[in-house]
């Protein structure tokens, strides 16, 4: 395979991690890495040891004497502790029981992340577990995380441990992955959470086929080349920095979660609407991850350098009128070649400052266009520079880049006129709802 990937499949116990990342590497051709499996690892060594696994301060100079070496066995990753495999003891109950307590420690999630970067040099991996998209390999494209109903996983676990010989009851293995739940979404090292820009399958429903297929396709999806004559690299990036540098030095500009936007794949950024600064703050912004394209009334494209210039920053030309197709077509066509395009589904500017219902059209154009979403909320843009401002004034300009809104989470709202509806609204929900983080001082980095 020429492509070296590295694959960060996170979750809670009995997603289906282990499974689908086997799966994933068998047909991508990776090394399958269960990070689990080395917390599971120190878990057994202190066991072995007779170590309290609760008192860090025992742990860790056991730990650090440990000898751990890997090896690759039937493309999966597999090691050794001071010469010996633990092999299947990693899945005895006392380890289970005792894990979270041992990978809660700061000490002992170094030392893991340090040998799971190390397995790079092995080549593509297909890595599971919990924090590999947010803290391991925080740079990879290739993010997913796995979910479904507690009642779901534990059915699967109990089958599982029913298939091991082992005899809990349905009901006490539901307690346990609840209390596994809590402490690993609870603790203060690298908690369990969505990676920035992760992809989420709800694998409920899903057999494994089909949740390695969704996978896969996302994957395909990132990886599909783009020759995007819309947009002059040159050109655009030029402009972006010149509409940085003004807005810093006018309006002290300001950004958070830019992190929140895919750097590769389809994808809609949408943004509250109330002044003219709105499309150069998210332009200026975003394009520290990625080319943008806007869309602007055609009115503009009728004078002769406006329009070049328009062209060569991949701006797409829209009738408001009258509901333009081809700009929606345009649209749908960059979503799905991979393009990242921006819209401002108030539709025009705010005469107050106040949010504006959706406009109908932009519920179509997600759907339609089968892309996730980032919302973000521009503040302080109405003061600097709105309707009836009578020009730029120097107020400070902040603009937010919130999580990502999933297909998945945009197609359970349904298909056709009500739902382009509720998809409208939801959008706005989540921009108000940065907005509100913004103002109560709960976003600061």
């Amino acid at each position: 395979m020429s492509k070296k990937r590295i694959i960060a499949i996170d979750g809670p116990a009995a997603s289906g991690k282990s499974t689908v990342a086997r799966e994933a590497a068998k047909r991508l051709g990776c090394v399958y890495v269960d990070s689990g499996a080395f917390y599971r690892g120190v878990t057994w060594k202190m066991l072995q040891e007779g170590v309290n696994t609760k008192n860090p301060l025992a742990v860790l100079p056991v730990l650090l004497k440990s000898k751990w070496k890997f090896d690759v066995r039937d493309r999966a990753v597999v090691f050794s502790i001071d010469g010996v495999e633990p092999g299947e003891a990693l899945r005895d109950k006392a380890v289970r029981e005792a894990v979270s307590d041992v990978a809660a420690m700061p000490a002992v999630r170094a030392f893991v992340v340090a040998k799971l970067r190390k397995l790079k040099k092995l080549g593509s991996l297909a890595m599971e577990g919990r924090d590999i998209g947010s803290v391991v390999f925080p740079n990879t494209p290739y993010k997913f995380y796995l979910d479904a109903n507690p009642e779901k996983r534990a059915e699967r676990r109990h089958a599982e441990l029913i298939a091991r010989g082992e005899t809990e009851e349905a009901q006490e293995v539901l307690e346990s992955l609840k209390r596994r739940d809590e402490k690993d979404s609870s603790r203060k090292a690298a908690p369990l959470k969505v990676a920035d820009g992760a992809y989420v399958i709800d694998t409920s429903e899903y057999d494994v086929d089909g949740v390695a297929r969704v996978l896969l396709g996302r994957i395909t999806e990132l990886e599909k080349p783009r020759s995007d004559k819309m947009i002059n690299p040159i050109w655009y990036r030029m402009t972006c920095k010149v509409f940085g540098i003004c807005l810093k030095v006018l309006n002290k500009y300001t950004v958070y979660g830019i992190q929140n936007v895919p750097k590769t794949g389809g994808v809609i950024i949408a943004s509250n609407h109330a002044s003219y600064l709105d499309p150069p703050a998210v332009g200026a912004s975003s394009r520290r991850m990625r080319m943008t394209h806007f869309m602007a009334r055609d009115t503009l494209f009728r004078k002769k350098l406006m329009g070049a210039f328009l062209h060569k920053v991949g701006v797409i030309p829209l009738d408001r009128e009258k509901g333009d197709l081809k700009a929606m077509k345009t649209a749908i066509h960059l979503l799905k070649d991979g393009a990242c395009v921006a819209l401002f589904p108030e539709g025009t500017r705010s005469e107050d400052g106040e949010f504006q219902k959706p406009k109908p059209g932009i519920g179509f154009l997600v759907a339609k266009g089968e892309a996730p979403v980032v919302p973000v909320y521009v503040h302080g843009s109405y003061e600097a520079w709105s309707k009836h401002s009578g020009g730029l004034k120097r107020n400070p300009v902040t603009v937010i880049y919130g999580k990502l809104i999933t297909r998945e989470e945009i197609r359970s709202l349904g298909s056709g006129r009500e739902a382009y509806l509720l998809i409208g609204e939801l959008i706005m929900e989540r921009i108000a709802e940065l907005k509100e983080k913004f103002e109560a001082g709960q976003i600061t980095e």
